[in-house]
C-alpha cells in the first residue's frame, strides 16, 4: 500500500507539546560547498560545507477557556523571543529570548516521520484580518544539527 502525506499529515510539537492550532510548517536545509581548487588545477573542486537550517510556521492565536492552563500555542512559541521589560523603569531591559525544542512532523496512522531541532526563534508576526481567524507567523533558526530525522 502506497502512503502519501498531505497538509492533513502534519503536526507540529513546541517542547513536547502538539501545537494545538498549526496550519503549517516549512523547514529549509542548505549548504554551502567549500573550494579545495589549487592553483595548477584547471576547474574548482569542493567538499561538503557547514550546513544552515531555518523553518517557519504559522498557527492560529486563539483563547482556550477550559481550565485555567494556558494552551495558546502561538502566545507559547511567540514568547520565546517576545519578552517584557525587567524593569519598568529602564526601557533596553528584557529577559533573554530562549531556545526551543521543536518536532516537525507526518504522521499517518502509528507511523510518524520526524525532524527534531533545537531552534532559536528568529522572527514572530501576528495578524488580524476582517473574516479571518488571528494568526502568527513564526520563523526559526535551527542551532546545530538535528537532534532527531527519521523521514
Amino acid at each position: 500500500m502506497t502512503t502519501f502525506y498531505s497538509g492533513q499529515n502534519g503536526r507540529l510539537q513546541i517542547d513536547g507539546i502538539n501545537a494545538a492550532k498549526v496550519t503549517n510548517w516549512s523547514i529549509s536545509i542548505s549548504q554551502s560547498p567549500l573550494s579545495t581548487t589549487v592553483l595548477s588545477e584547471t576547474d574548482n573542486t569542493f567538499i561538503n560545507g557547514v550546513r544552515s537550517t531555518t523553518g517557519s510556521c504559522r498557527l492560529y492565536y486563539y483563547d482556550d477557556t477550559s481550565g485555567t492552563t494556558r494552551t495558546n500555542s502561538a502566545a507559547s512559541l511567540i514568547q520565546k523571543l517576545i519578552k517584557a521589560r525587567t524593569t519598568g523603569s529602564e526601557a533596553g531591559k528584557a529577559a533573554d529570548p530562549e531556545n526551543v525544542t521543536l518536532k516537525l512532523q507526518a504522521v499517518e496512522g502509528n507511523v510518524t516521520r520526524e525532524i527534531v531541532v533545537e531552534a532559536l526563534i528568529t522572527s514572530a508576526s501576528m495578524t488580524i484580518s476582517v473574516g479571518e481567524v488571528m494568526a502568527a507567523d513564526v520563523a526559526f533558526q535551527v542551532n546545530g544539527a538535528p537532534t532527531t530525522v527519521s523521514l
